[in-house]
């Protein structure tokens, strides 16, 4: 049972503000690939469309608002609040990116580090709604979903020469969103989801045919650390995806020079996942589009994987 409708994806995207829609595509010259660049939005991540269309549907009166994030979700989500002038709080761990962060403290926000691991950010969460508080679980909310499912619509209408999609997998969120949107709108290609080997959560789960939670998260792709997945989420992917491939780490750093170099599109390692996919060959870059999903990454992250794909063109 899909979380929503096509009719209601298209309400989604009506509404959304004019700068948050029609991110760009972009042809690689020579290899047939696709790439769909949503780090050209105003907070360089997909993440502000969910943000923006979840605080524009409110379930509660209240004029606070909380959101747990390891960073884009964040900026997005404090961008949106300011739009729609709500008191936004944050929930974030130790280790959350500074770089996300600075981003996303442009806007008004207080912040709260709940501790080092994912689950105390949700912790956090019920003792903020317990203040009255009204609190956005991304992992599970339709209204999420649809805002993600925007994505899927443009890549349906304005470019439909390709026989696969590969979108980066967290908590899966974004993958259900634009899977729906693409399965509603007709296509009938393949829709992979991708993970990066140091936080397999989802990969494994699939393979178990139930949720399974990860061991932990060791991955340079901080944007992709959910050791979790709620079973109504893996339940929906199932339903939506083809398959979940896993990528390795040195993949990940070789797809961002990559992206860097080859196409001068900046891409943090969460957002170069599936492009890592088809570097290693598990499938076709001819008629692949790749969803680039965000750019916010620390200068010696890019540096590291300009000198990863150097390293590897000289072999």
């Amino acid at each position: 049972m899909l979380p929503f409708t096509l009719e209601q994806v298209q309400t989604c995207w009506s509404a959304l503000p004019r700068s948050l829609r029609d991110t760009p595509f972009y042809q690689v010259a020579g290899s047939g690939l696709c790439l769909k660049l949503e780090t050209f939005q105003p907070t360089r991540s997909y993440k502000i469309r969910a943000a923006y269309w979840r605080l524009k549907n409110r379930r509660t009166g209240s004029k606070a608002v909380a959101l747990s994030s390891s960073g884009n979700f964040a900026s997005g989500f404090t961008w949106a609040a300011a739009q729609h002038e709500l008191e936004a709080h944050l929930v974030v761990t130790d280790s959350v990116s500074p770089v996300k962060m600075a981003l996303a403290q442009n806007w008004p926000c207080q912040v709260h580090v709940s501790g080092s691991d994912y689950e105390s950010r949700f912790e956090k969460l019920a003792e903020l709604e317990q203040l009255g508080i009204e609190v956005v679980d991304h992992r599970t909310c339709p209204t999420v979903f649809l805002g993600h499912a925007t994505v899927g619509w443009e890549c349906f209408c304005h470019h439909q020469n390709f026989d696969r999609v590969l979108i980066p997998v967290s908590t899966g969120g974004l993958a259900i969103g634009v899977a729906a949107a693409l399965r509603l709108a007709g296509f009938e290609g393949e829709i992979l989801g991708v993970q990066p080997a140091g936080n397999p959560t989802v990969f494994r789960s699939w393979e178990k045919g139930a949720p399974i939670p990860g061991g932990g998260s060791k991955t340079v792709c901080d944007a992709l650390t959910a050791t979790s997945i709620p079973e109504e989420a893996y339940l929906l992917l199932r339903e939506l995806l083809d398959d979940i491939l896993l990528v390795k780490e040195e993949s990940v750093l070789r797809a961002v020079g990559y992206l860097a170099l080859e196409t001068g599109v900046v891409a943090e390692p969460g957002a170069a996942v599936g492009v890592a996919a088809l570097l290693e060959g598990q499938r076709e870059m001819a008629r692949s589009l790749c969803l680039v999903t965000g750019a916010n990454l620390e200068p010696q992250i890019l540096k590291r994987g300009v000198e990863a794909w150097q390293e590897w063109e000289k072999d």
